[in-house]
């Protein structure tokens, strides 16, 4: 069954941050900027790397009826004063360390178009800003001024596609840092530094897989989760980014999205779909109360 992506839901969240959650599954199940290339040496040498990193996402998954998704369902009602508050909370957690780094700043780019779908009723660029003086007063002027800058670099970008597309790898790298130098002065560099780059190359190795899972339909939920969890640790474990394998609700989400587990599941009998859908979140970490509490919502949902 072909399930649109922009309609899958989020699975219910037991006990985590949410806002947070979202967002990091969100990074993991939609594609980067296709013309990102990705330079992993950690040199001030110019790198073929057109985008942000972490730029170019489609819009995140609306919620909807989740009926007939086998492991999804609409995550918990919350109202906008506690999402803002928790997303504060995890902003200051996730990037208060380094968010006087250009590097970090930048890293909110996305972060920013999210965090404004959140608040579709709102005036987006007001509310993150408002976020942002709560999260970072001294630093909110300046992390706009940042993130305004990167706007305007993908502006261009997109309006230079066409004669960036026709240079040589060498011509259109120098136009790139030119701007990007026009743009941020030696803060460039910062900004698309090694590790950055590193991260963009982590987050399309995940991709990559999702994508080969998403196709696959002649391998067994067994095979499909061991390739999923093997590739999730391999990827970020000892990296910067490791704290994403402590989501295990960002997990399930990315796992139980993927449309080959879909058409997997909803191929078997409802009670061996509910045994199923168990072992996997237990494969993942779950509690067994975390289990049962789930499995009542799936039972809801049936």
């Amino acid at each position: 069954m072909n399930i649109s992506k922009s309609n899958k839901i989020i699975m219910a969240v037991v006990g985590v941050g949410l806002a947070m959650i979202l967002f990091l599954a969100y990074l993991i199940l939609f594609d980067a900027n296709q013309d990102s290339i990705v330079d992993q040496k950690n040199t001030h040498a110019p790198a073929d790397e057109s985008s942000i990193p972490a730029a170019g996402f489609n819009e995140p998954a609306t919620a909807s009826s989740s009926t007939g998704n086998p492991g999804l369902s609409n995550p918990f009602e919350i109202g906008d004063k506690a999402l803002e508050d928790r997303i504060i909370m995890e902003l200051q957690r996730d990037y208060g360390k380094n968010i006087s780094k250009k590097s970090t700043q930048a890293a909110l780019f996305d972060v920013k178009k999210y965090i404004i779908s959140l608040f579709p009723n709102e005036d987006g660029r007001k509310k993150f800003y408002q976020i942002l003086k709560r999260a970072f007063p001294d630093l909110a002027d300046e992390i706009m001024k940042t993130l305004d800058k990167l706007d305007e670099y993908n502006e261009w970008l997109a309006d230079n596609e066409a004669e960036l597309s026709q240079m040589s790898g060498y011509e259109r790298t120098l136009a790139l840092w030119e701007k990007r130098n026009a743009l941020f002065g030696e803060d460039a560099d910062e900004i698309w530094s090694g590790e950055l780059l590193a991260a963009e190359a982590r987050k399309k190795t995940m991709k990559d897989t999702m994508n080969v899972l998403e196709q696959s339909t002649d391998t067994t939920l067994d095979e499909k989760l061991d390739v999923f969890k093997t590739t999730l640790q391999q990827t970020y474990e000892n990296t910067p980014d490791e704290f994403l394998l402590n989501y295990k609700d960002m997990s399930a989400m990315a796992f139980f999205s993927l449309e080959s587990v879909q058409g997997d599941l909803k191929q078997m009998i409802p009670d061996q779909r509910q045994l199923e859908m168990n072992k996997i979140r237990r494969e993942l970490g779950f509690s067994q109360d975390e289990i049962e509490k789930m499995a009542e919502i799936d039972a809801e949902h049936e």
